[in-house]
């Protein structure tokens, strides 16, 4: 249940602070005075697409928070999620800055706004003004009747069982269409894959190929320099030159250095380095020994390199690819021919999953079909029961749950919604064929209906706060005050678990009804203009009734009348 609202820098709003209680409340006021902008501002707090243009000129940001009592499924959520529960409230909170940049909280923790709209659904639930023109929606009579019987659940097991049929259907049909293409394309990739077979080429083959023909085209020039820097590091018995190796030289400096009676530090640093230098010298002379050992001058195997390149390059270029990705491609082509080649037991896999797949989700549609004609009998029941406060008492309500068609004319079609095909009929007057709704009822009509169908569906549900924004519109007299009446039961403030229905409405035979009456009120001065809630009082609520009555001129008459309105409920 909604608690408490706070709203700062909204639109035309300055600062407000609305407490709610259980039962029914009214939001009245006159047109254009900003009754939208009460739930325009709730809905930022409850996820809506929030714009730089909520900020009220001159703000820097807009902030709203929402305070709600905890239920089960409120709780569940935010345990799944890993938030703070508070067992005495639920707060949601945004702040818009003027820039159109929002921020989402929950409880003090930040979150998304789609984090804030899906716990908003286990909290409150709107039914805005246009419901009525919803009815006339291909969908949505499916959708109230799932509601309405609480098949949620089982529609989704459905959906996602025939998804699962239909993609493995679809496989199905594309693995055994065997057109001429598909087969010049398996010849194709069975020649190309044969000669790549043939060529068995290593995933590092290529690499390791031209690292051992470099070696073995330079294995002459390579060893001569090795040798010679050999020389120059250690020295060479068979070197024939007369400088003296550079580890020689180095050993020399330092016995000439260590003569020196000197401990100045820039002559300690030299003796150290030309140390170091000695081991390196010394370190670098056996690394060459090791690599020379290594080096062999084979021209057999140069020519055997040179002959298995040839072959690779040869490939590639068939094939027009670079050699660096023929290993890859071989096996993209692999992988191809291994789809193409799906053998005749594994189809027969295939279509024997496909039925089984079938037969799951015609068990399951069926089952839903099922649940569907008892909900749909039972919404009948119940929407007709308030037909006759609606002025609507000869009408007939009808939901049919027909098996689905289509243009072939074939016995069962499917879609991920199951085999139904669901829709609202009307009667109007006894004797008179029955129609769809949107042929058969008039505006006026419509609209009552919507109201008789979200009255029900929002009886079952279990969200303990409802908001119905001006859907009494387009009735009045006693009708209105008998929908008044409906809504007043919805809220049930006298039971163990309270409900909750608030109202923005025009009629003052519904705001009579509530237990909390808002008036809403546009201020305008000189440099600025801002819109003021506040929660009448009995009085208050008379004034605020006749108003509603009479129009500009307030009479005692009128007065006196909305007294007894409020007396009457009383």
């Amino acid at each position: 249940m909604l608690l408490h609202l706070s709203i700062h820098q909204f639109a035309l709003v300055d600062e407000l602070e609305l407490e709610f209680k259980p039962g029914m409340a009214v939001i009245t006021g006159e047109t254009g005075a900003g009754k939208s902008i009460l739930l325009d501002a709730l809905g930022i707090a409850l996820g809506q697409r929030a714009e730089a243009d909520n900020v009220r000129f001159g703000a820097n940001k807009a902030e709203v928070s929402a305070s709600f009592t905890p239920n089960d499924n409120a709780r569940s959520w935010l345990e799944q999620r890993d938030l703070p529960t508070d067992d005495d409230q639920i707060i949601l909170r945004r702040v818009v800055s003027s820039e159109g940049r929002s921020r989402g909280y929950i409880n003090g923790r930040p979150a998304s706004a789609n984090d804030l709209k899906d716990l908003a659904q286990c909290l409150i639930d709107v039914h805005s003004q246009h419901a009525h023109q919803r009815l006339l929606q291909k969908d949505t009579p499916r959708q109230l009747v799932d509601a309405f019987g609480n098949l949620q659940q089982d529609a989704r097991a459905v959906s996602q069982a025939f998804k699962q049929w239909q993609k493995n259907a679809q496989r199905l049909k594309t693995l055994s269409e065997e057109s001429s293409e598909i087969q010049a394309q398996r010849q194709l990739l069975s020649y190309q894959v044969e000669e790549l077979r043939e060529l068995n080429l290593s995933e590092t083959e290529l690499d390791e190929l031209e690292a051992e023909h470099k070696r073995l085209a330079n294995a002459e020039t390579m060893l001569l320099s090795g040798q010679q820097a050999l020389a120059a590091c250690l020295g060479d018995a068979s070197y024939s030159g007369t400088e003296m190796a550079a580890t020689q030289l180095a050993y020399q400096a330092m016995t000439l250095l260590n003569q020196l009676d000197d401990n100045h530090p820039t002559l300690l640093e030299a003796k150290e380095l030309l140390q170091q230098a000695h081991i390196q010298l010394e370190e670098a002379g056996l690394s060459l020994q090791r690599y020379l050992e290594q080096v062999d001058i084979n021209p057999h195997r140069l020519q055997q390199v040179e002959s298995r390149l040839g072959e690779i390059f040869s490939v590639a270029r068939k094939h027009q690819i670079q050699p660096q990705r023929l290993y890859a491609y071989w096996q993209e082509q692999e992988d191809q021919l291994a789809q193409l080649n799906l053998s005749d037991d594994d189809l027969l896999e295939l279509e024997q999953e496909v039925e089984r797949l079938r037969e799951h989700f015609q068990q399951l549609a069926q089952k839903l079909s099922n649940k569907r004609q008892k909900a749909a009998a039972k919404l009948d029941k119940e929407v007709e029961a308030h037909f006759e406060s609606l002025a609507l008492d000869r009408a007939r309500f009808m939901t049919q749950v027909e098996p689905l068609t289509s243009k072939t004319d074939e016995p069962r079609q499917a879609n991920h919604h199951g085999i139904d095909q669901i829709s609202f009929h009307v009667q109007t007057n006894p004797g008179m064929p029955s129609g769809p709704l949107a042929k058969v009822v008039s505006g006026g009509e419509l609209s009552r209906i919507s109201l008789a169908i979200q009255v029900v569906t929002a009886a079952t549900s279990q969200i303990p706060s409802l908001i119905f924004d001006e859907v009494d519109v387009g009735i009045g007299g006693g009708t209105a005050e008998r929908v008044g009446r409906l809504m007043r039961s919805l809220g049930k403030p006298s039971k163990e678990e309270a409900g909750q229905v608030m109202c923005v409405t025009h009629q003052p035979q519904v705001a009579a009804q509530a237990h909390q009456h808002f008036q809403v009120s546009k201020i305008s001065g000189d440099n600025s203009t801002h819109t003021q809630i506040r929660e009448l009082n009995n009085k208050q609520r008379s004034e605020e009734l006749a108003r509603m009555l009479g129009g500009v001129d307030i009479t005692q008459q009128t007065l006196a009348h909305a007294q007894e309105m409020l007396d009457l409920v009383q």
